[in-house]
């Protein structure tokens, strides 16, 4: 359904602020939703009136006005304020980055807003996700040692589930 509706904007030049005030709608109903949010960003994405045609989803796209970057940017932070753990929002915040040509370091402080007293006794983490995404802001500022205490502790207490991919991604620093 989801890449049909898409065939039907790119076909019919639908990348109206209708669509997109219906996908924003429906991430407002349930901002777990992450068909909603692939849509939104096919929407802003790829629209031809602001972007380059046929450009890789996950590459810097310097047609892309930094006006909407940073509206994006905004909506990203906004939904994660409201449900931390949600890891579709997350997600496209690192998207967003990538077609700003911005890396996860730029955001850092606001994930690290979500993380308290990392590797210490009184630890508390209120979102894995954004644990993760230090991990790459830490090593993107040339501090592997913090990258890999995210991860180390993404596996041993916040993520054990995926321990084992943790401290792949740990040895691969």
């Amino acid at each position: 359904v989801w890449s049909y509706r898409q065939y039907l904007v790119s076909k019919l030049g639908l990348w109206t602020v209708g669509e997109l005030g219906a996908t924003q709608n429906m991430i407002e109903d349930d901002v777990r939703n992450n068909s909603a949010w692939s849509h939104r960003f096919y929407l802003v994405f790829s629209d031809p009136a602001h972007s380059t045609p046929d450009s890789v989803p996950t590459a810097h796209d310097p047609k892309v006005p930094d006006s909407i970057i940073d509206r994006e940017l905004r909506y990203a932070r906004d939904k994660i304020l409201l449900a931390p753990q949600n890891q579709s929002p997350w997600n496209y915040l690192r998207g967003v980055l990538a077609k700003g040509g911005r890396g996860c370091d730029s955001e850092a402080e606001f994930a690290e807003q979500f993380i308290t007293g990392l590797g210490e006794e009184a630890e508390d983490v209120r979102s894995s996700h954004a644990l993760d995404f230090l991990a790459e802001a830490y090593l993107l500022r040339g501090d592997r040692e913090r990258a890999k205490l995210c991860l180390r502790r993404l596996a041993e207490k916040w993520d054990p589930v995926r321990e084992g991919y943790w401290n792949y991604r740990a040895k691969e620093l």
